[in-house]
């Protein structure tokens, strides 16, 4: 039992006298507190909401976690990739008309031509995050910035990626 279980209506029930709990003024009594009701409901879920906010951390497995509990909640399927130094560097390309990143294909897949005015540099990132193609019609990557804002550390530097 939490220290905010408060059951109102019971509460103000037995804070009547005994004389006076008839079913018209228990009626009254309950009906009075409906405003601490209310109240008392906006805070337990505004609780509930900074208890998990604070068990969440910068680490990738808990960055994990929020990604897939806020964007897919079912299957779960949003990832965090780490950058190995020298090895993903290339692998990875930032096209800035659409301002996402993307993974350039094996030597077995089709080439992709690169020139400079289209562009950037792919070794500015720290982590990628791989979204599923299915939930890019309805994501929000303004919501995922400021929840991946909020958790990162402030010198690290991340991009999207959709497969």
């Amino acid at each position: 039992m939490s220290a905010y279980d408060v059951h109102l209506k019971r509460l103000s029930l037995m804070l009547l006298p005994i004389a006076w709990r008839k079913p018209l003024m228990a009626a009254f009594a309950q009906s009075s507190v409906v405003g601490a009701f209310v109240l008392h409901r906006r805070f337990l879920k505004w609780r509930q909401e900074q208890e998990y906010r604070l068990s969440h951390t910068g680490q990738v497995c808990r960055l994990r976690a929020l990604l897939n509990d806020h964007f897919d909640p079912q299957l779960r399927r949003i990832t965090i990739e780490d950058a190995v130094p020298g090895e993903q560097a290339a692998a990875r390309i930032f096209r800035r008309s659409n301002e996402r990143g993307y993974r350039l294909p094996k030597r077995e897949q089709e080439p992709k031509i690169i020139n400079r005015r289209g562009y950037g540099g792919a070794n500015g990132y720290d982590f990628w995050i791989h979204i599923p193609l299915e939930l890019q019609l309805h994501f929000n990557t303004q919501r995922l910035a400021e929840l991946v804002n909020a958790y990162k550390l402030a010198s690290k530097r991340w991009s999207i990626v959709f497969q």
